[in-house]
């Protein structure tokens, strides 16, 4: 049974997408993507032309950061500029758009359907379909985003071996989008100091690059604007909240501490199987970057993949009785803040506000607890340290 689910997991992850695509570029964009309720825009791969516009303004003398005419909505870019830089050298124009759109589509899928043929669960492979072809994913799709050439690195990282080539993969995606810092910093916490000195390096290095490059930065953030629907963060909430009364504004921060203190008391614990596991490592690498985004800015959905990768271990932990409902209710979450839109725009907020900060809340305990035994762990070694020392200056004298 399990094996002739993950067959038709894998060709419903596969044809879905791709006929989407096809017929949508085959007909019209925007009414085939509004059909499966994905909000579209023209034309087709929006964010990549962003990048090819930003090209043509910089070879005008332009900085498509600060403005942006070439892109068809005219928008600075919100991406670093070596995305230009690389644009450029490249030579890609808006007519390879299409086949760089579906390029990124095939390595998302790539990444899911490991998942698929290494989770030994029907129930799992059936869940990780679901969210994989939810509306948030199939929006990253429709805009041709690069967020899902992130995602393939993350994961590459995440299934590398070799600890040079994991924390480059961690290093170039940092290198491309900033937040992956968030995934390099968990990758440190995750092993003892003494086994990780390659990624600390590796973070250290990327943190000081965008140090380097701070103006960069700022005009990045200032090119991203802060967008209330269609889109999850704490400067998401703060913006819908100037639209609401203080009262309910009060009781919406009641519920947010209630929910966090009850993720924090009902956090599980993984036993050794569990927390040396592949699917454990992709729950605090990607969970990382989804709480990371989601405390510092204000992200759109399509972001939202990056907790595809953290079902498998969810799928899991169903499967535990001790932590059955934990499972459940992260799933469910998963799940509705994916496709909340499909309730439309007004209607579906409210349910995508609860769904995200409840994912925020039950990710973050867990990080807190893999950094309190990270910082145990260290100090334990400088005091092992301070003990040898003393004993060696004892012998001296």
């Amino acid at each position: 049974m399990l094996r002739g689910t993950r067959m038709l997991a894998l060709a419903c992850l596969w044809l879905a997408p791709l006929l989407i695509l096809y017929t949508a570029l085959a007909s019209d964009w925007v009414s085939t993507w509004e059909a499966f309720a994905v909000p579209s825009m023209r034309p087709p791969f929006m964010d990549l032309c962003a990048i090819t516009g930003g090209v043509k303004v910089q070879q005008q003398g332009g900085d498509p950061l600060l403005d942006n005419p070439a892109d068809p909505w005219h928008r600075a870019l919100p991406y670093p500029r070596i995305w230009v830089h690389l644009f450029s050298w490249l030579g890609v124009r808006d007519s390879h758009t299409v086949f760089l759109g579906i390029g990124f589509c095939v390595l998302y899928l790539i990444c899911v359907s490991w998942l698929i043929l290494k989770f030994e669960s029907s129930f799992g492979a059936i869940v990780l379909v679901i969210a994989a072809l939810s509306v948030a994913p199939l929006l990253a799709l429709e805009r041709g985003n690069i967020d899902l050439l992130i995602f393939f690195l993350l994961f590459l990282g995440c299934m590398a071996t070799n600890r040079f080539l994991k924390s480059g993969a961690f290093f170039a995606a940092t290198v491309l989008k900033v937040y992956p810092v968030a995934a390099q910093a968990v990758d440190v916490i995750r092993r003892p100091l003494k086994e990780n000195r390659v990624a600390v390096t590796a973070t250290l290095a990327a943190a000081a690059i965008w140090i380097w490059k701070w103006r960069e930065l700022g005009a990045i953030r200032r090119a991203a604007p802060v967008s209330t629907t269609l889109a999850f963060g704490v400067l998401t909430l703060k913006a819908q909240a100037e639209y609401v009364s203080m009262a309910l504004l009060a009781i919406s921060l009641a519920a947010c501490a209630a929910i966090l203190a009850f993720a924090w008391v009902a956090r599980p614990s993984f036993d050794g199987a569990i927390r040396n596991s592949k699917f454990a490592e992709m729950f605090l690498i990607f969970g990382g970057v989804y709480a990371f985004t989601f405390a510092v800015g204000s992200n759109y959905n399509y972001r939202l993949i990056f907790l595809v990768p953290t079902l498998p271990l969810a799928c899991e932990l169903v499967r535990n009785a001790k932590h059955r409902k934990w499972g459940i209710i992260y799933i469910a979450s998963v799940l509705i803040a994916e496709n909340s839109v499909v309730l439309g725009l007004y209607q579906g907020a409210p349910l995508e506000d609860l769904a995200t900060f409840t994912l925020f809340a039950m990710i973050l305990p867990v990080l807190l607890e893999q950094a309190k035994e990270f910082l145990l762990g260290v100090a334990a070694a400088f005091q092992s340290s301070a003990g040898v020392a003393v004993s060696h200056d004892k012998v001296a004298g």
